[in-house]
């Protein structure tokens, strides 16, 4: 159930970082490619109806293609940037949460300097963190209850163990 911290929470939807640039990244190359539109219509409208329109024409047409494809290789790399930037620290994650699934606690997730997830590894670091104190935790009260020395010390160690786990995880 969510705490009330939790649910007068503010939503983000801007996050600092790698969106602000992505998102300036973006629009500065939907911007060229309006004013790139906006002067080529400009010199169309200048020469309408004069004598040289055909030989402005074939460079308004080269004009153009320059930028859309100029425009195509910067989104193309600020796709690549970005999936790369975002891909690697998700594979990251995903080798982490297998090892997880095997019971593998001792294995970190570790992100470059500039990867985005920084955060979200760090919550996950410190999740298998606090699951492998609890799992120590139980692992002594099991010692515990091995040296036990009579079968009624056993049980009621069994039983402080059960009622540890319940406090400790709900399934």
């Amino acid at each position: 159930m969510a705490t009330e911290s939790e649910t007068r929470r503010r939503r983000m939807y801007f996050y600092p970082g790698f969106q602000p640039s992505f998102v300036w990244g973006l629009g500065g190359a939907v911007l060229a490619a309006g004013l790139a539109a906006v002067f080529s219509m400009v010199i169309l409208l200048l020469v309408h109806g004069r004598s040289m329109v055909p030989d402005v024409l074939p460079i308004l047409i080269g004009f153009n293609l320059v930028v859309v494809l100029s425009l195509f290789l910067i989104v193309y790399w600020v796709v690549l940037f970005v999936s790369h930037r975002m891909g690697g620290p998700l594979y990251r994650m995903e080798v982490a949460f297998r090892d997880m699934a095997q019971g593998r606690l001792n294995q970190p997730v570790y992100l470059r300097r500039g990867d985005q997830l920084q955060q979200e590894a760090q919550a996950l670091n410190q999740g298998v963190s606090a699951l492998r104190e609890r799992l120590e935790e139980l692992r002594d009260q099991a010692r515990q209850m091995e040296e036990a020395s009579d079968l009624q010390e056993m049980r009621d160690r069994a039983n402080l163990l059960r009622r540890r786990m319940d406090d400790l995880f709900e399934l």
